[in-house]
């Protein structure tokens, strides 16, 4: 198997943990507040990362500047817009709208480069853009129209697409050691909001943590979506490229939408599947627009 292949499985395996992810939270907070979550998550997958990769890096300054950067946008933004958004949308909407990561990418990606954009990329971003609007109106898959949530998710959009971007700078350093780092950094950046949600919102149950599904959420939650899989994905963005694996993006709403429908009931309606094929179909056309003879 060469390096893109590689680079290949390892981007698929880590959007499938992902796409799970999105319904292992919406459980979780039932009973655990969003920011919380998050800080338990990153902090579990911060001690068995140290406790596995024992050897430290000696950074340059510059170095060190992205290693907070990535630990701040990956870790702690990213998490905190995703998790309060699941309190207000449903696992499927916050992954359909992650699914729009590799449009803002190509967008931010070509005016960073100064390329010359083409038109049948934006074509397809506009396409997915608008299924993305559609979604939020009208793809709550409960009768109340609440979009804070999707717009929440499109901040966490944003956060991983610079974290994209960051993380290319530290190809040059171990993947493990990197991806241990960030995610001690991101622990680290948690605390003054656990500490500010916890004091408006008063200290949850801790005897929760007993419970079997609660524990074993977070668990996956910890090892397989945060310590394994940016391991994974810092590595895959290495081996096959940023644009690429990006654009593995696209998986994570047909896991969630199926984990969704399976484990919580929320059968998408009309409004959302056609959301959800815009999409899909949109950013399709945009990772392939070179290879299609279109004249716009």
């Amino acid at each position: 198997m060469n390096d893109r292949s590689l680079g290949i499985l390892l981007m698929f395996l880590t959007v499938i943990f992902w796409g799970i992810s999105f319904v292992s939270t919406k459980i979780i907070l039932e009973f655990i507040p969003p920011i919380t979550i998050g800080f338990i998550r990153v902090v579990i997958a911060a001690v068995i990362l140290i406790f596995f990769i024992r050897n430290f890096t000696k950074y340059s300054k510059e170095d060190f500047v992205y290693i907070v950067l990535a630990g701040f946008l990956g870790i702690t933004s990213y998490y905190l817009f995703e998790n309060v958004a699941l309190k207000y949308t449903t696992a499927t909407n916050a992954s359909l709208i992650a699914a729009t990561v590799p449009i803002f990418y190509l967008m931010v990606s070509d005016m960073v480069e100064k390329k010359i954009p083409s038109k049948i990329k934006y074509f397809g971003s506009l396409i997915g853009l608008f299924g993305v609007f559609i979604l939020i109106l009208n793809g709550k898959f409960v009768l109340e129209l609440n979009p804070l949530g999707d717009i929440l998710m499109f901040g966490a959009v944003c956060t991983w697409v610079l974290y994209t971007f960051v993380i290319q700078k530290l190809q040059k350093h171990d993947d493990l050691k990197v991806t241990r780092d960030i995610t001690l950094i991101g622990a680290v950046f948690f605390i003054p909001f656990t500490i500010i949600e916890l004091g408006y919102n008063g200290m949850f149950e801790f005897t929760i943590l007993l419970n079997p599904y609660i524990a074993f959420s977070l668990l996956y939650l910890a090892i397989f979506c945060s310590a394994i899989a940016y391991l994974f994905w810092n590595m895959a963005i290495r081996l096959a490229g940023a644009s690429t694996t990006t654009n593995g993006v696209y998986i994570i709403p047909i896991v969630a939408m199926i984990t969704d429908a399976i484990i919580l009931k929320n059968i998408p309606n009309i409004y959302a599947i056609i959301g959800a094929v815009l999409v899909l179909f949109g950013v399709y056309i945009s990772e392939n627009g070179g290879k299609l003879k279109i004249n716009l």
